[in-house]
Protein backbone atom coordinates (compact mmCIF):
# COMPACT_ATOMS: atom_id res chain seq x y z
CA UNK A 1 0.00 0.00 0.00
CA UNK A 2 1.36 3.59 -1.24
CA UNK A 3 1.98 5.26 1.78
CA UNK A 4 0.08 9.25 1.38
CA UNK A 5 3.34 11.35 2.82
CA UNK A 6 5.76 9.87 0.56
CA UNK A 7 3.31 9.74 -2.55
CA UNK A 8 2.49 13.30 -1.98
CA UNK A 9 6.13 14.66 -1.70
CA UNK A 10 7.62 12.43 -4.80
CA UNK A 11 4.74 14.00 -6.67
CA UNK A 12 6.74 17.56 -5.67
CA UNK A 13 9.90 15.80 -7.59
CA UNK A 14 8.73 13.50 -10.17
CA UNK A 15 6.29 15.93 -12.83
CA UNK A 16 3.01 14.44 -13.53
CA UNK A 17 3.14 14.77 -17.60
CA UNK A 18 6.49 12.57 -17.99
CA UNK A 19 7.01 10.76 -14.71
CA UNK A 20 10.56 11.68 -14.80
CA UNK A 21 12.96 14.82 -13.03
CA UNK A 22 15.51 16.84 -12.75
CA UNK A 23 16.97 17.65 -10.46
CA UNK A 24 20.16 19.46 -9.63
CA UNK A 25 22.61 18.43 -7.34
CA UNK A 26 24.59 21.14 -5.33
CA UNK A 27 25.08 19.16 -1.99
CA UNK A 28 29.16 19.07 -2.87
CA UNK A 29 29.85 21.50 -0.53
CA UNK A 30 29.77 18.69 2.40
CA UNK A 31 32.51 16.80 0.65
CA UNK A 32 34.36 19.34 -2.09
CA UNK A 33 34.52 22.47 -0.13
CA UNK A 34 33.53 25.42 -2.37
CA UNK A 35 34.41 24.33 -5.68
CA UNK A 36 33.90 26.05 -9.02
CA UNK A 37 30.83 26.79 -9.33
CA UNK A 38 29.57 26.99 -5.95
CA UNK A 39 31.65 28.92 -4.51
CA UNK A 40 28.49 31.78 -4.00
CA UNK A 41 25.59 29.16 -3.23
CA UNK A 42 23.08 31.51 -3.09
CA UNK A 43 23.93 32.95 -6.36
CA UNK A 44 24.27 29.63 -8.28
CA UNK A 45 20.59 28.94 -6.90
CA UNK A 46 19.33 31.76 -7.88
CA UNK A 47 20.73 31.26 -11.36
CA UNK A 48 19.61 27.61 -12.20
CA UNK A 49 15.75 27.94 -10.21
CA UNK A 50 14.97 30.00 -13.30
CA UNK A 51 15.39 26.78 -15.71
CA UNK A 52 12.64 24.61 -15.98
CA UNK A 53 13.96 21.84 -13.31
CA UNK A 54 12.35 20.22 -10.63
CA UNK A 55 14.14 19.72 -7.54
CA UNK A 56 17.45 20.93 -5.90
CA UNK A 57 19.75 18.49 -3.68
CA UNK A 58 21.24 20.42 -1.13
CA UNK A 59 22.40 19.84 2.26
CA UNK A 60 20.29 21.03 5.64
CA UNK A 61 22.56 23.52 6.89
CA UNK A 62 21.98 25.24 3.78
CA UNK A 63 18.22 25.02 3.27
CA UNK A 64 18.20 26.37 6.72
CA UNK A 65 20.79 29.38 5.53
CA UNK A 66 19.07 30.11 2.26
CA UNK A 67 15.43 28.31 2.76
CA UNK A 68 13.76 31.59 1.39
CA UNK A 69 15.31 31.03 -2.39
CA UNK A 70 13.36 27.26 -2.41
CA UNK A 71 10.34 28.55 -0.87
CA UNK A 72 7.12 28.14 -3.15
CA UNK A 73 9.19 27.08 -5.98
CA UNK A 74 11.06 24.00 -6.26
CA UNK A 75 11.29 20.72 -4.97
CA UNK A 76 14.11 20.31 -2.21
CA UNK A 77 16.03 16.48 -1.06
CA UNK A 78 17.72 17.10 1.86
CA UNK A 79 21.39 15.21 2.10
CA UNK A 80 21.70 13.64 4.90
CA UNK A 81 25.04 12.11 4.94
CA UNK A 82 28.39 13.47 4.32
CA UNK A 83 31.46 12.76 7.22
CA UNK A 84 33.84 11.47 3.56
CA UNK A 85 35.58 14.40 2.36
CA UNK A 86 37.75 13.61 -0.79
CA UNK A 87 40.60 15.30 1.15
CA UNK A 88 40.40 12.79 4.11
CA UNK A 89 41.23 9.53 5.15
CA UNK A 90 38.23 7.64 3.57
CA UNK A 91 35.88 9.09 1.30
CA UNK A 92 33.31 6.18 1.47
CA UNK A 93 33.00 6.25 5.46
CA UNK A 94 30.16 8.51 4.86
CA UNK A 95 27.69 8.58 7.99
CA UNK A 96 25.08 10.92 8.89
CA UNK A 97 25.27 14.52 9.07
CA UNK A 98 21.63 15.09 10.08
CA UNK A 99 18.21 13.37 10.93
CA UNK A 100 15.49 12.35 8.81
CA UNK A 101 13.19 14.88 11.39
CA UNK A 102 15.91 18.16 10.90
CA UNK A 103 15.16 17.38 6.98
CA UNK A 104 11.20 17.49 7.43
CA UNK A 105 11.14 20.17 9.95
CA UNK A 106 13.36 22.11 7.27
CA UNK A 107 10.79 21.84 4.52
CA UNK A 108 12.53 19.08 2.24
CA UNK A 109 10.60 16.93 0.16
CA UNK A 110 13.16 14.11 0.15
CA UNK A 111 15.78 12.81 1.41
CA UNK A 112 19.28 11.02 -0.06
CA UNK A 113 22.17 9.32 1.44
CA UNK A 114 25.15 7.68 -0.26
CA UNK A 115 25.82 3.72 -0.34
CA UNK A 116 29.55 2.95 -1.67
CA UNK A 117 28.66 -0.82 -2.44
CA UNK A 118 31.97 -2.46 -2.79
CA UNK A 119 33.79 -0.73 -0.34
CA UNK A 120 35.61 -1.94 2.80
CA UNK A 121 32.83 0.15 4.57
CA UNK A 122 30.31 -1.67 3.24
CA UNK A 123 28.33 -2.98 6.11
CA UNK A 124 28.53 0.27 7.59
CA UNK A 125 26.70 1.28 4.52
CA UNK A 126 23.98 -0.29 4.25
CA UNK A 127 23.22 -0.58 8.11
CA UNK A 128 23.09 3.47 7.31
CA UNK A 129 20.79 3.14 4.31
CA UNK A 130 18.86 0.59 6.31
CA UNK A 131 18.33 2.92 9.32
CA UNK A 132 17.69 5.85 7.46
CA UNK A 133 15.05 4.12 5.48
CA UNK A 134 13.25 3.05 8.44
CA UNK A 135 12.64 6.81 9.79
CA UNK A 136 11.71 7.55 5.99
CA UNK A 137 8.96 5.13 6.26
CA UNK A 138 7.93 6.24 9.80
CA UNK A 139 7.81 10.02 8.80
CA UNK A 140 6.53 9.45 5.09
CA UNK A 141 9.71 10.88 3.43
CA UNK A 142 10.93 9.82 0.22
CA UNK A 143 14.44 7.96 0.08
CA UNK A 144 16.92 8.85 -2.72
CA UNK A 145 20.13 6.33 -2.05
CA UNK A 146 22.99 7.23 -4.27
CA UNK A 147 24.67 4.12 -5.77
CA UNK A 148 28.19 3.97 -6.24
CA UNK A 149 29.90 0.55 -7.31
CA UNK A 150 33.25 1.37 -5.75
CA UNK A 151 36.74 -1.14 -5.15
CA UNK A 152 38.15 -2.96 -3.55
CA UNK A 153 35.37 -5.37 -4.54
CA UNK A 154 33.65 -4.21 -7.57
CA UNK A 155 36.09 -3.01 -9.51
CA UNK A 156 34.62 -1.80 -12.29
CA UNK A 157 31.72 0.97 -11.39
CA UNK A 158 29.80 1.22 -14.84
CA UNK A 159 29.38 -2.35 -15.40
CA UNK A 160 25.53 -3.19 -15.91
CA UNK A 161 26.17 -6.00 -13.51
CA UNK A 162 27.92 -4.05 -10.62
CA UNK A 163 25.38 -1.04 -11.61
CA UNK A 164 22.23 -3.69 -11.21
CA UNK A 165 23.60 -5.28 -8.36
CA UNK A 166 24.18 -2.33 -5.83
CA UNK A 167 21.02 -0.35 -7.53
CA UNK A 168 18.47 -3.81 -5.96
CA UNK A 169 19.86 -3.80 -3.10
CA UNK A 170 19.47 -0.27 -2.51
CA UNK A 171 15.83 -0.94 -3.60
CA UNK A 172 15.39 -3.91 -0.67
CA UNK A 173 16.63 -1.87 1.95
CA UNK A 174 13.91 0.54 1.27
CA UNK A 175 15.30 3.35 -1.41
CA UNK A 176 12.33 5.04 -3.09
CA UNK A 177 14.79 6.77 -5.62
CA UNK A 178 17.70 5.47 -6.99
CA UNK A 179 20.38 7.87 -8.33
CA UNK A 180 23.81 6.02 -9.99
CA UNK A 181 26.07 5.09 -12.58
CA UNK A 182 24.81 5.14 -16.99
CA UNK A 183 26.19 1.70 -17.98
CA UNK A 184 27.56 3.31 -21.28
CA UNK A 185 25.12 1.58 -23.54
CA UNK A 186 21.17 1.49 -23.97
CA UNK A 187 20.79 -2.50 -23.77
CA UNK A 188 23.48 -2.47 -20.69
CA UNK A 189 21.13 0.32 -18.34
CA UNK A 190 17.99 -1.22 -19.23
CA UNK A 191 19.10 -4.19 -17.73
CA UNK A 192 19.47 -2.44 -14.50
CA UNK A 193 16.25 -0.64 -15.50
CA UNK A 194 14.42 -4.06 -15.50
CA UNK A 195 16.00 -5.38 -12.68
CA UNK A 196 15.04 -2.63 -10.07
CA UNK A 197 11.45 -1.93 -8.85
CA UNK A 198 11.84 1.56 -8.06
CA UNK A 199 13.10 5.03 -10.19
CA UNK A 200 16.81 5.53 -11.02
CA UNK A 201 18.28 8.68 -12.47
CA UNK A 202 21.79 8.93 -13.41
CA UNK A 203 24.26 10.82 -12.03
CA UNK A 204 26.89 12.97 -14.08
CA UNK A 205 29.80 12.54 -12.01
CA UNK A 206 32.99 14.73 -13.30
CA UNK A 207 32.59 17.75 -15.65
CA UNK A 208 32.47 16.46 -18.97
CA UNK A 209 35.25 17.30 -21.72
CA UNK A 210 32.19 17.18 -24.42
CA UNK A 211 28.92 18.61 -24.15
CA UNK A 212 27.29 16.37 -26.48
CA UNK A 213 28.98 13.31 -25.07
CA UNK A 214 27.46 14.61 -21.61
CA UNK A 215 23.69 14.89 -23.39
CA UNK A 216 23.77 11.85 -25.31
CA UNK A 217 24.54 10.07 -22.13
CA UNK A 218 21.29 11.42 -20.54
CA UNK A 219 19.32 10.58 -23.82
CA UNK A 220 20.52 7.15 -23.98
CA UNK A 221 19.91 6.77 -20.05
CA UNK A 222 15.67 8.03 -20.51
CA UNK A 223 15.31 5.92 -24.19
CA UNK A 224 16.52 2.74 -21.87
CA UNK A 225 13.59 3.56 -19.29
CA UNK A 226 15.77 6.10 -16.71
CA UNK A 227 13.56 8.22 -14.93
CA UNK A 228 15.84 11.54 -15.35
CA UNK A 229 18.71 13.03 -13.80
CA UNK A 230 20.19 13.79 -10.70
CA UNK A 231 23.74 16.07 -11.63
CA UNK A 232 25.62 18.65 -10.20
CA UNK A 233 29.33 19.78 -12.05
CA UNK A 234 27.89 19.05 -15.55
CA UNK A 235 25.33 21.95 -14.78
CA UNK A 236 26.96 24.44 -12.53
CA UNK A 237 30.38 24.20 -14.10
CA UNK A 238 29.39 24.77 -17.16
CA UNK A 239 29.74 28.05 -19.20
CA UNK A 240 26.16 28.39 -19.47
CA UNK A 241 24.45 26.31 -16.26
CA UNK A 242 21.10 27.43 -16.98
CA UNK A 243 21.01 26.59 -20.59
CA UNK A 244 22.63 23.05 -19.90
CA UNK A 245 19.68 22.59 -17.22
CA UNK A 246 17.07 23.80 -19.63
CA UNK A 247 18.60 20.89 -22.41
CA UNK A 248 18.26 18.31 -19.35
CA UNK A 249 14.50 19.19 -19.11
CA UNK A 250 14.12 19.08 -23.01
CA UNK A 251 15.60 15.36 -22.95
CA UNK A 252 14.02 14.13 -19.72
CA UNK A 253 10.44 15.68 -20.09
CA UNK A 254 10.05 16.02 -23.91
CA UNK A 255 12.11 13.68 -25.40
CA UNK A 256 14.12 16.31 -27.82
CA UNK A 257 17.06 15.10 -29.35
CA UNK A 258 20.53 15.58 -28.45
CA UNK A 259 20.94 18.20 -31.32
CA UNK A 260 18.17 19.92 -30.05
CA UNK A 261 19.15 20.12 -26.45
CA UNK A 262 22.78 20.87 -27.60
CA UNK A 263 21.26 24.42 -28.92
CA UNK A 264 19.36 25.00 -25.71
CA UNK A 265 22.51 24.33 -23.43
CA UNK A 266 24.55 26.70 -26.15
CA UNK A 267 22.23 29.32 -25.55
Amino acid sequence: MAIPGKAIRLSRIFRKNSGRTVIIALDHGRRRGPIKGLENFAKTVEELIEADIDAFMVTPAMLEKHYDLFTGRIGVIARIDGTGTVKGPDETDDRLISSVYRALKLGADAVSVMLWIGSEREADNLEKVAVVAEDCFDNGVPLLVEVLPSPPYLKDKYSWENVAYGSRIAAELGADIVKTFYTGSIDGFRLVVERVPVPIVVLGGPKKESLEEFLKMVYDSVKAGGKGVAIGRNVFQSPNPTGVANALAAIVHREASVEEALKLAKG
